[in-house]
């Protein structure tokens, strides 16, 4: 029984850090509290990927895990309200469960 109730934790561990498969890395210059994508130019956002990461995760210069996205060009549309950001970055690739925002794309922010 003790061996059961010490695998329950890891199991839960493994497949929270399987369920949460896309890397974000922001070097945008902008905060990102919450985001939300859309295949390239369908504007069709769906709820916030970053939904239960808590506030300034991923700030400028950060690394977090949210929910999966496949491979892929999208929007993104991205808000932190207590600074006042809320626009929409396009045509950003997603690939190998990886994204990076770069300085460009943030100055791009629409």
């Amino acid at each position: 029984m003790k061996r059961v109730l010490f695998a329950l934790p890891l199991l839960v561990m493994a497949s929270s850090a399987f369920a949460a498969g896309l890397t974000v890395t922001n070097n945008s210059g902008l905060p990102f509290d919450e985001l939300s994508a859309s295949p390239a130019g369908k504007n069709t956002f769906g709820a916030n990927l970053m939904d239960g990461i808590k506030e300034g995760a991923l700030d400028n210069g950060k690394t977090v895990a949210i929910a999966a996205l496949p491979d892929g060009m999208y929007d993104f549309k991205v808000s932190a309200p207590d600074e006042g950001i809320l626009c929409t970055i396009s045509n950003v690739e997603v690939k190998g469960s990886k994204v990076e925002f770069t300085a460009e794309l943030g100055k791009t922010c629409k």
